[in-house]
């Protein structure tokens, strides 16, 4: 029964059961007929209408349309809003241009139609009644075109501003056609109208005309610039007729070209013409002339071909192009020609040999290999790279360079696999060694926002480091079109390291606002932070200033805050053929503390140093200047020196340090036992080996002199002494009631030797310079000597007053100190009836250990003088 009954209900009823599928039917035969065609989609969704997240066309295995963001929102009439497409994406050949064929009424609209070469453009399509109007438009240019199906009629006219395809491009260009389209046929005329054309920044504006026709497949094309206008650089095309041409769809049968523009590095001019009348063939010339361009290319063309003969080209900035063999261009929109060129910039060749250049439409591509040879800046280069260039970007195996040289070597590996629009994203690695040290890194490209940027990371070891030094560099950096910048936060560090014996800490560079690069130098300012270093016996501490650079010139400003200490660097890069090196100029200020002289061998205990010099870098250091120190003061070895003052010149080269004082090196006393006053010298060392000029010193109530000593010196140098109180050498004994007294004045010769750590004398001689008198006093211990013996009594008697006219000491002093002195003594008793006298005396006794006690006992009266309170009631 049931059964039945679902039969006949379908018998009844099949026509509404298949008018119910029809439209499932339809759909699906919409989706086969447009898969056969080679249409994708993807994301079929329904809001409010179908949607289509993205679709593409298939066409001979190629993508060539690729539509995103599809929506159908009716269906009387259809109307489709699309976000984006983007054509072609495919070589597809050469094909007859099709009228379009039958539709139903529609209305369609893409934000952004994307084909190569051109700007993005907003367009809106129409039809009603087979009649087609379609717009489109980018910023503020406008173009409109108008098709009858039934009539096969079209129209077309338009404005495009220039600024809207090059921004520095000025004025508009007009235009209007007509004509018909129909099945095998299209014919029509258009003709352009450029309005006050030129460039921004350059004077020269100029109308221009355009006009082409297509009819029974002939056409021709006539362009003219009414005056001269200018293109950008400098650069002005002169203003005639410029170009005839004319042909069949098989070819160019007429060309007239006539070319002139001339530019701050030059002029070019090309020409072409046809050999004569119906003859589909001719010859022209590419001449280049100026100060940076130089050479000529014969050309010759036929119906379907342009020939340029072998030539070389001079151009800007130094750069020859030549090639070998005739390149043969097809006159097509589409074709290929087979290229061997080289360019070559000063010592660097980049060659190809049979690569191919090809183009469809809008649309070319280079395929092949270059390879990279030559020497720049004394390194030797070589390199290549094997892929397709084209205008979506690059592709290919990764592109390689090496540098290398006498001490390095580095090679740079590009991928090339996302260097294309928009992006351009590469990352380039790079390996290799200075001497034995390795060198590798990263370097990261992009461009965004009409700019390059991106990142370096780098990291080595300086050489001259035993240990450690490692060296990191992390930049960001961005720019473009010759002006490269560091970013804020680039940085450069060394790690803590051995100099030799030397402990180097981590040293800082860092970029805090953006540093400029170019081909004129480095501009900014760089911050640096040193840790200081450490020796055996000395220290520096720690480093801190700014660094200013511009171009090929930087300054620094340095100090050292614990020993507030300010150093002032200027400096300039220097290039004499290969060789590179810097040269400036060095001041420095900075008082003087203990701290700086550990290691020396003395204890600075206060002063100021101040200095001027010019330094120079190439292959070795050298520095040439002048120094001053005043209020000097300092301890060598319990040896205390006050009121430094002098001046010196200053050499450091490669064999040394030399240091020559400009004028006489004082001291306002140096206490050595006995104190020496008012000591002047010149003074000539390499900090191994001292000379002392013109030695000066007042001491003992006299002076002392010397020509000139070497310290140290195995020889014996003579020093003379003159007019020595003998009253300060009695002194001497620092006993409150003195049992011997002097007085007179004596002087002679010391043969002095000056070794590393002592002194010593020989063969010195001192003689009376007048009348010399000796006082002996009564005391406990001279009584106890005259009572013990009567002659001693006699002799002490004769002693107890003395008036000297002749009195010599021959003296000979050990390096240990010991010094012996043989003594003769000649003269008169006055309390002995003017008895004559004479006597021989020896005596020996360690003068440096006499000295060291002097000393002591001035440290201790110091000491309790420092330390004693001050007079009155505080």
């Amino acid at each position: 029964m049931n059964m039945g009954f679902r039969l006949a209900f379908m018998r009844r009823y099949r026509w509404l059961i298949m008018l119910a599928l029809l439209p499932l039917g339809v759909a699906l035969a919409v989706v086969a007929t447009a898969y056969v065609l080679g249409l994708r989609v993807q994301g079929v969704g329904w809001q409010n209408g179908l949607e289509l997240t993205q679709w593409y066309r298939l066409q001979n295995g190629c993508v060539s349309v690729i539509g995103g963001r599809m929506r159908l929102t009716d269906w009387h009439p259809v109307t489709i809003r699309m976000a984006s497409m983007r054509l072609p994406k495919c070589v597809t050949g050469t094909k007859e241009l099709t009228p379009p064929p039958w539709t139903p009424p529609f209305d369609l609209s893409i934000d952004a139609v994307v084909i190569p070469d051109l700007p993005p453009m907003a367009v809106t399509v129409h039809q009603r009644d087979q009649r087609w109007q379609a717009r489109a438009s980018y910023r503020r240019s406008k173009a409109t075109a108008v098709y009858d199906r039934l009539t096969g009629r079209w129209v077309a006219q338009g404005r495009i501003q220039g600024a809207d395809i090059v921004s520095k491009l000025l004025g508009t260009l007009d235009f209007t056609g007509q004509g018909m389209w129909q099945t095998n046929r299209l014919d029509g005329a258009l003709t352009a109208q450029g309005h006050q054309l030129g460039y921004l920044g350059q004077p020269q504006r100029s109308d221009a005309t355009l006009s082409a026709k297509l009819a029974a497949k002939q056409w021709r094309l006539n362009a003219a610039l009414a005056s001269p206008m200018a293109l950008g650089g400098g650069w002005i095309l002169e203003g005639r007729p410029a170009l005839q041409a004319g042909g069949g769809l098989d070819g160019v049968q007429l060309l007239r070209l006539d070319l002139h523009a001339k530019g701050p590095q030059g002029r070019a001019q090309l020409t072409l013409n046809t050999q004569g009348s119906g003859v589909a063939r001719g010859q022209g010339r590419l001449t280049l002339t100026g100060p940076e361009l130089a050479g000529t290319v014969p050309l010759t063309w036929t119906r379907q071909t342009l020939s340029l003969q072998p030539a070389a080209l001079s151009l800007p900035q130094g750069l020859r192009l030549s090639w070998p063999n005739p390149v043969v261009l097809p006159l097509a929109l589409a074709g290929e020609s087979t290229i061997s060129a080289e360019l070559q910039y000063q010592g660097v060749r980049v060659k190809t040999v049979d690569s191919l250049l090809s183009w469809q439409q809008a649309r070319w591509g280079w395929q092949g290999r270059l390879d990279l040879t030559g020497n720049a800046a004394g390194y030797k280069l070589a390199g290549g790279w094997q892929g397709r260039v084209d205008t979506d970007g690059l592709s290919g195996e990764p592109a390689s360079l090496t540098v290398s040289g006498s001490a390095l070597t580095v090679t740079l590996r590009l991928p090339v696999a996302e260097f294309r629009a928009p992006g351009w994203n590469t990352q380039a690695q790079f390996s290799g060694h200075y001497r034995n040290y390795p060198i590798d890194g990263v370097l990261d490209a992009g461009y965004t926002r009409g700019r390059w940027q991106g990142s370096l990371e780098g990291r080595s070891r300086l050489p001259f480091y035993a240990q450690g030094g490692s060296l990191t560099v992390t930049a960001p950096w961005y720019g473009n079109a010759g002006q490269w910048f560091l970013g804020s936060g680039s940085r450069v560090t060394i790690t803590e390291g051995l100099i030799e014996t030397v402990l180097v800490k981590p040293i800082a560079v860092m970029v805090s606002t953006p540093v400029r690069l170019s081909a004129q130098g480095v501009f900014g300012a760089i911050r640096v932070d040193a840790g200081g270093a450490v020796a055996t016996r000395w220290a520096v501490p720690g480093i801190a200033g700014q660094l200013f650079v511009s171009g090929r010139q930087g300054q620094a400003s340095l100090r050292l805050p614990a020993w507030r200490s300010e150093l002032a660097l200027t400096g300039a890069l220097l290039s004499r053929g290969r060789r590179t090196g810097a040269q400036g100029e060095l001041t420095v200020s900075t008082p003087l503390f203990a701290a700086m002289s550990n290691g020396f061998g003395i204890t600075l205990q206060k002063g100021m140093l101040t200095g001027q010099a010019r330094w120079q870098w190439q292959d070795h250091w050298q520095l040439q200047g002048e120094m001053a120190v005043s209020d000097l003061a300092l301890n060598w070895g319990g040896i205390l020196a006050s009121g430094g003052q002098g001046a010196a010149h200053i050499e450091l080269t490669q064999t040394g340090l030399l240091l020559t004082s400009t004028g006489p090196f004082r001291l306002a006393e140096l206490g050595v036992g006995t104190p020496m006053r008012n000591v002047r010298m010149a003074v000539q060392s390499d900090l191994s080996r001292w000379h002392f000029i013109d030695v000066y010193a007042e001491v003992l109530g006299g002076t002392m002199s010397a020509p000139a000593l070497q310290w140290p010196s195995a020889q014996y140098q003579p020093v003379t002494v003159s007019h020595i109180d003998l009253a300060e050498v009695a002194a001497l004994q620092n006993d409150p009631n003195p049992t011997v007294q002097l007085a007179g004045r004596v002087g002679g010769q010391l043969p002095l030797q000056l070794m590393k750590d002592s002194l010593a004398v020989q063969g010195g001689l001192i003689r009376n310079e007048g009348p010399v008198s000796l006082k002996v006093f009564p005391s406990a211990g001279v009584s106890a000597m005259g009572q013990s013996n009567r002659a001693v009594q006699l002799a002490l008697d004769t002693l107890s007053n003395l008036e000297i006219h002749d009195l010599q000491a021959r003296l000979a002093m050990q390096p240990d100190g010991w010094l012996d002195a043989a003594v003769t003594i000649k003269g008169q008793s006055p309390q002995q009836n003017r008895l004559p006298v004479v006597l021989n005396y020896t005596h020996r006794e360690n003068v440096l250990e006499l000295l060291r006690s002097l000393r002591i006992g001035d440290e201790i009266a110091r000491g309790v003088m420092d330390r004693r309170p001050a007079d009155g009631p505080r």
